[in-house]
């Protein structure tokens, strides 16, 4: 089967479309549809605007380095795992967040000062 040259620009187009349309980590981070972490989690002074939230602990780089990308991921996929008690919902496992979602926010997190 032989593809047309504008058939090929046209779903380029489209796909380069999808990719500037997502939001960035940080953007993740806060959008009230796709979790809202920071209305339980502080991250560094200068990261994003002063929060105080305190429900979930402060997101330090320290922490977020000690905690290590695998476990991170897991935790954001289904924090119950880990803790059956934990008022984190399962971004993952309930869809709130799909995976390359919670792969850009691993990589935020673990990258914070």
């Amino acid at each position: 089967m032989r593809v047309s040259w504008p058939f090929c620009a046209i779903i380029l187009a489209m796909v380069l479309d999808a990719a500037a349309q997502q939001p960035t980590a940080a953007e993740l981070f806060a959008m009230p549809d796709k979790g809202h972490c920071s209305a339980c989690h502080q991250l560094p002074a200068g990261i994003a605007p002063a929060s105080r939230a305190d429900l979930g602990p402060p997101l330090s780089g320290a922490r977020m380095r000690e905690l290590g990308k695998p476990r991170m991921r897991a935790l954001l996929d289904d924090p119950m795992t880990e803790n059956p008690d934990t008022v984190m919902p399962p971004f993952g496992r309930h869809r709130i967040l799909d995976a390359a979602e919670i792969d850009r926010l691993v990589e935020f997190l673990h990258a914070l000062p």
